[in-house]
């Protein structure tokens, strides 16, 4: 089953990118219920926003290797796993760390940044998992080294 699962989404891609935006519509509606004071609309911007985000160290891969286009790169990650595997400035367990020690004192500060904040750590933690599986290995998230 898992052997399975991995195949799928290694070999599609897409899915990836689906759980993604499957998780932000989940934090969406329970922040929406939660913080009802604030628009919906306001949720949302900051939920994407958090679940887009760490995607942006990607961007120092493209800088580093020479890519002869934009496009090129974009097609580079659609298709391979091994841009995982090089240093990530989000994509590390001292972010995710950091992030779940900065939760309960933000909570009390400022709604929003933690509704960001919480949409950043879906995106690491789904992230996690999906390495775990497709590549079986997370050893390169210990330090993004």
């Amino acid at each position: 089953m898992i052997e399975r699962i991995r195949k799928e989404l290694e070999e599609k891609r897409y899915l990836d990118t689906l759980i993604h935006a499957l998780a932000a519509i989940f934090l969406s509606i329970v922040f929406s219920f939660t913080f009802p004071f604030y628009k919906k609309e306001t949720i949302v911007f900051f939920v994407f926003l958090g679940s887009v985000l760490p995607d942006t160290d990607h961007l120092l891969l493209y800088k580093r290797h020479k890519f002869y286009s934009f496009k090129a790169f974009l097609r580079w990650m659609a298709h391979s796993s091994r841009y995982r595997m090089g240093f990530e400035l989000f994509h590390n367990f001292p972010s995710i760390i950091t992030i779940m020690i900065l939760l309960p004192f933000i909570y009390f500060k400022n709604k929003i940044m933690f509704i960001f904040l919480v949409a950043f750590l879906f995106h690491l933690i789904v992230d996690l998992v999906i390495d775990r599986i497709v590549l079986k290995n997370v050893r390169f998230w210990r330090f993004g080294v």
